[in-house]
């Protein structure tokens, strides 16, 4: 893509004026936007940023860096929004106990508000009032948006389509990795046309097991492939799997994992381990994806590929991991699906399409529900807990009163919401029936400046919502 706005030109000379005039030696990006940013300055605008993705850090994976090959004395801590400064604060207090001695934090924040609490040492713009905060919020979503919804994929592979054929044959083909009911296609917030498989088989249920600590649940979580419009005929393919993992892995599960996990297990796991086992799960949705591309692929109607740039920012999120060793693993895979027949035959599933009009009533529905959840949550002493994936999924269910959606078309409104930077995925340590601690995906909405908007328009009576939306 050759658009460049002024937002991307701000971006890019505020991060080059740093790393020149400081000296940087690693990045740490907060997760997930400024990750984002990162990687379309990194990836996709033109010019870009000279830097690489070996010395890009996500603060989700400060704790299992390996700080002691760590060679320099400057890290730039970066915030693309700093609000009051408490996430920052956070960042910067938690990368103080991993860093070396004698390493700098240089903290950054591209934009910060005027009553901020905790100001980074460089801003862009410096003191901002909240209606022009809020705008250059919309702008940096925005400029994600265009660049094929990069707020989704921080930690995610990605599989390359090349199509020479219509989107529409090409997604009636992915199709048939679903049972035919949960495949929807929808217009994304930058008015592309994405396509969702919710659940899609899996054409190997021992390769999955063997992925899954002892105790994993797969019922009831994150499980879909998304197909992201990055261009006129090139398509991103993107697996996604969590399932909820104890906390704990036996020694002989992990002996028997590809050995670019490997080195993660010579420190002690936390929430990697989850990260680590949605890797490796959302690897086998690829299976039945790639058989049900088979015949398009074989009359060279499309080229699937697995080119280089799309696992180089993984190393932010998984740093102990190589790369390389992981794309091989991926292509294996997808070679070895060649082979297989897929889930249903031709023509008998098609796509389903979520009208824009009815997925956004059905989104600022779903954001209402989920600010008045977590605002009477919120105490003094304790920030609520996110909503899983079955709880989010039965918000959803309970506003669809009125909106005519098929049910199952209920995931395309929760990557809508991601999509636009409205909600935000973390992983939280649960207790399991059995007692035991397990860790699994929630969703929140995204900061007090979506909350505050969302609660704003729900007390109008003709709301305009925020543009994402």
């Amino acid at each position: 893509m050759n658009c460049f706005s002024t937002i991307e030109k701000q971006l890019l000379t505020f991060i080059e004026g740093i790393i020149e005039q400081e000296h940087i030696n690693l990045i740490v990006c907060s997760e997930r936007k400024a990750t984002a940013v990162l990687r379309a300055l990194l990836d996709e605008t033109k010019p870009r940023l000279h830097w690489d993705w070996t010395k890009t850090l996500s603060t989700a994976a400060m704790s299992h860096f390996d700080w002691s090959s760590f060679e320099g004395d400057k890290v730039l801590l970066f915030d693309e929004l700093v609000h009051h400064g408490k996430t920052l604060f956070k960042y910067e207090e938690l990368l103080r106990e991993y860093v070396p001695d004698g390493v700098q934090i240089v903290t950054a924040g591209f934009v910060v508000w005027d009553r901020c609490e905790y100001e980074p040492k460089y801003s862009f713009y410096g003191s901002v009032d909240s209606e022009t905060y809020g705008e250059i919020r919309e702008d940096i979503v925005s400029m994600l948006q265009r660049y094929g919804s990069l707020l989704l994929d921080t930690e995610h592979i990605e599989l390359s389509v090349r199509i020479k054929c219509g989107v529409g044959e090409f997604y009636n083909e992915l199709a048939r990795a679903t049972d035919g009911s949960t495949a929807f296609s929808f217009v994304s917030g930058a008015g592309r046309t994405n396509l969702t498989l919710e659940q899609p088989e899996i054409l190997s249920t021992e390769l999955l097991g063997r992925c899954l600590p002892p105790g994993s649940n797969t019922d009831d979580v994150v499980c879909k492939v998304r197909v992201l419009e990055r261009s006129h005929e090139v398509f991103s393919i993107m697996p996604i799997f969590y399932p909820d993992v104890m906390s704990v892995a036996p020694p002989e599960w992990r002996a028997g994992l590809p050995s670019f996990c490997q080195p993660y297990f010579n420190n002690k796991l936390g929430k990697e381990l989850f990260y680590i086992v949605g890797l490796l799960c959302s690897v086998e949705l690829l299976r039945g994806v790639v058989a049900a591309l088979n015949d398009l692929a074989r009359v060279g109607k499309i080229l699937v590929e697995i080119p280089r740039m799309n696992f180089s920012h993984l190393h932010a999120m998984f740093p102990r991991i190589d790369t390389d060793e992981l794309r091989q693993y991926v292509s294996d895979v997808v070679a070895e699906s060649k082979r297989l027949k897929p889930a249903r035959s031709r023509g008998s599933v098609t796509v389903q399409n979520v009208p824009t009009s009815k997925l956004k009533m059905l989104s600022s529905a779903v954001m209402c529900s989920l600010v008045d959840i977590h605002d009477d949550a919120v105490t003094d002493q304790n920030e609520p807990k996110g909503e899983t994936w079955s709880e989010l999924i039965e918000i959803a269910r309970s506003v669809r009163q009125g909106i005519d959606v098929d049910k199952n078309a209920l995931t395309v409104v929760v990557d809508r919401l991601i999509d636009g930077g409205l909600i935000v995925t973390d992983v939280e340590e649960t207790t399991h029936p059995s007692g035991k601690l397990c860790f699994e995906r929630t969703f929140t909405p995204e900061g007090e400046v979506v909350s505050s908007k969302i609660r704003q328009q729900m007390m109008v009576r003709n709301p305009v919502w925020p543009k994402a939306i």
